[in-house]
């Protein structure tokens, strides 16, 4: 069975870091506080639909995206991860990934 609170509210934290929103931002976008929202993306409580619109709005996502509890990361999510993962690595670190990337594309 699933654990709907800490589902939803991790699919909120997956959709908000997509966007490249802190929890702080997100939460003056939405007019909430940044505890209510982390404890919403921790599963400790359920957020109400009107908090649930205006994310939803925010984040420019459908409201049927807070409740895809597919394990597997989508195509995008997986282009976000590589994309954020390059701007913050060092140039030793670009280039191993670059030479990874080369030989998986062989």
């Amino acid at each position: 069975m699933y654990d709907t609170k800490r589902l939803v509210g991790e699919r909120v934290q997956r959709l908000r870091k997509r966007k490249g929103l802190s929890q702080e931002e997100l939460a003056a976008k939405i007019g909430i506080d940044t505890k209510s929202l982390s404890r919403l993306e921790r599963g400790a409580h359920y957020p109400s639909m009107e908090t649930l619109e205006r994310i939803r709005v925010e984040l420019n996502v459908e409201l049927k995206d807070f409740f895809d509890f597919d394990p597997q990361p989508s195509a995008e999510e997986m282009r976000d991860f590589i994309i954020r993962a390059a701007s913050g690595a060092s140039y030793e670190a670009l280039t191993k990934m670059a030479e990874s990337v080369k030989k998986l594309l062989e």
